[in-house]
Formats: C-alpha cells, structure tokens, sequence
C-alpha cells in the first residue's frame, strides 16, 4: 500500500480502464498499462508522440485504427469541456468503447498554455454500444418503412389540390392543405431520424470535394426564397472574394445552410434582415448566420444542439435540425456555435477548414 501511495502511477496502471494524458499540443505525456495492453504495444510507444502522429501510424491496423483515427479528428477541434465518444472497435473482437475527453486546468503558480493538456479516459461501453446500435437500426428501418407511404400520401394530396379530380369545394381545399402541410412535417421528421441514425452508427458517409462556401451560401439563398417571402424578411450576403476552398460534401453543406437560414427566418420578425457572412480566418472558413429575433436565454445556449430542443415560439420544426448540423460539421473537423443576448437577435457561427493545395 506504500509503494502505491509514493507512486501514484502503479493506482493508474491498476485500474481497469485506460489513461491517457497529453499536454496542450497533444504529444502524449503518460499512458497506463491496462490501454497498451489493450492496443497491443507499449507505453515507449505512445510516449512523446502526437495523436495525430499515432492516428497515421495506426490507419492501417484494423484493430485499432478507428480508434486513434477517432483520437486524431478531436485535435483540430479541442473540447471546452467535457467529451464522451461511444463507437465500434476490434480489439480483437468487436466491442464498443467509452472515451472521456477533459481538458485539465494549469497546475498552482503555472500560466500559459503550455501548462494545459487533456485527459483521456477508455472504458469498456459494450452492452451500452449494442443497445444503441439496436435502437439505431429500428429507427432507420422504421423510418424507411414509413417514408414511403408519406411520399404516396403527399403526392396524392397534391393532385387533388392541383385540380386533377375537379375543382373542390373551400371547405375540402382547405382540409387538404392541413393535410399536406401535417404530411411535410411528417416527411421532414423522417428524413432528420435516418440521418441521426446515420450519424449514430457511423454510417454518414461524406462525399468530399472542394467547393467555394459563398456558392453555395448563395445557392441556399435562392433556394429559401420562397420562405423569406411569406415571413416578409430579407437576406443580405457579406462576403469578400474570393474565398479559398473547403473540402466537403457539397449536399451536406447545402443542408447545414439551409437549416441555419431557414431557422433565422422562422424567428425573425416581419420587416427585419437576416444576414449571413462568409469570411476567411486563418485556416478555416467562417459562416455567421444572424438574425433580429428574440434572442436564447444564455442557460440554452449549448442546449439548443440537443436533440429534440425547442425553443419557445418554435415553428414547425422537428427539434432535430441543429442536432444535425453539428454532427455534420463536426464530422468536417469543424465546429460550430452560438451567439446571443436575449432581445437582441442569435448568431449561429460555424468554422470548416480549408482544403489542402495538394488535395
């Protein structure tokens, strides 16, 4: 018990889960026993390598390359707080892994970043993992299941109101249109349950490209034409040319844009401007999307990412959409946040970096 208390490296490598602990630029600082047992190696390994230097090195190992490779997308993107990951490996079997990411604060009389770093946890989430992956497959399976019909349904409602049975009497018109707006809301819903189930089981796949963020901001634009027509609202554009590329799925892209414009417009009074602004900052492109609504209380301002949130005075929304958004850009190696003071507007910004010349 001495030896334990004097060295507090043999409590860590006694424990049934792994450590890991790098300093601010990620170069790896400590490792236990029970992670190098775990991947096969040994701790000289690890030490004094960057996460990113790992990730490489493993890419190729089927073990354990998803599982550094997971390690290496957090680099660019450092978590403030708090990170739990669940996802799939084979070490050597399948099974599903627990990683707890924290940033530790600077030690007594110790300033600068380099006195920061991050520690990470490893935990056997295996019966959690499968259970998910199980709901997962239900809603995917379901969801398929009943996009179908809603499509035959919608498509039917709008011939009669296009006139293809005759002209209807008011009453019936204005049933059908309850109908088919009651059957878009469903077909949305749908449509944002497949893709967080694709989120959840890792089966969103990016189709990645280079491609100039104010086409398609501009694009978006066009599109919600429409929408910012019956809300009596304006989008204005703030964009210097020219912008250097991103490397991204362009669809995806399209859909995070709209999401963001679609919900400024939805919140934002008669006769007010919603502007977006596409700018270059270092190594990344920056998206800012404003509205002059009535702002979110700063107690959601994280919460609003949150699957199935909705603020008060929601329109018709799913509860789903921001949800999607940062799953998406996060799986860009982006991020994505909020600004807001309550009465005076929200401001939903999102940085995707720039795609390598050599790309």
């Amino acid at each position: 018990m001495t030896d334990i208390l004097q060295h507090p490296g043999l409590i860590l490598d006694s424990l049934a889960r792994g450590i890991l602990v790098t300093d601010a630029n990620w170069r790896v600082h400590y490792v236990n026993r029970y992670l190098v047992e775990g991947l096969g190696t040994t701790a000289d390994y690890f030490l004094g390598k960057n996460l990113m230097e790992l990730a490489r090195e493993f890419s190729q190992r089927e073990a354990t390359g998803e599982l550094l490779r997971t390690l290496g997308n957090i680099t660019p993107s450092p978590p403030k707080n708090l990170l739990t990951l669940i996802f799939p490996v084979l070490i050597p079997k399948r099974k599903f892994i627990r990683i707890i990411v924290q940033p530790h604060n600077p030690a007594p009389g110790m300033d600068g970043p380099e006195a920061r770093g991050y520690l990470f946890t490893f935990a056997d989430a295996t019966q959690e993992g499968e259970i998910d992956e199980m709901k997962n497959d239900f809603i995917s399976v379901a969801s398929h299941e009943m996009r179908t019909p809603m499509t035959s349904i919608k498509g039917a409602l709008e011939l009669l109101l296009g006139g293809y049975a005759g002209e209807l009497p008011p009453e019936a018109t204005e049933l059908l249109g309850i109908s088919l707006t009651a059957v878009d809301r469903l077909v949305r819903l749908i449509n944002d349950l497949l893709d967080i189930a694709k989120i959840d089981s890792g089966k969103m796949e990016l189709h990645l490209d280079k491609h100039d963020m104010g086409d398609i901001v501009r694009r978006s634009m066009r599109s919600l034409r429409a929408l910012a027509e019956t809300h009596r609202v304006s989008i204005q554009l703030d964009q210097p040319d020219p912008l250097p590329p991103v490397l991204a799925d362009r669809d995806r892209l399209d859909q995070i844009v709209t999401n963001l414009l679609s919900n400024a417009l939805k919140y934002s009074p008669p006769e007010s401007v919603v502007r977006i602004r596409v700018g270059h900052f270092g190594q990344t492109i920056r998206v800012t999307v404003t509205d002059e609504g009535p702002g979110i209380p700063k107690d959601q301002l994280e919460r609003v990412f949150d699957r199935f949130m909705q603020l008060q005075g929601a329109k018709n929304g799913t509860g789903l959409g921001l949800t999607i958004c940062r799953a998406l850009i996060e799986q860009h190696r982006g991020s994505i946040w909020v600004d807001s003071e309550p009465g005076h507007g929200a401001s939903f910004n999102f940085d995707l970096p720039l795609a390598n010349p050599s790309e």
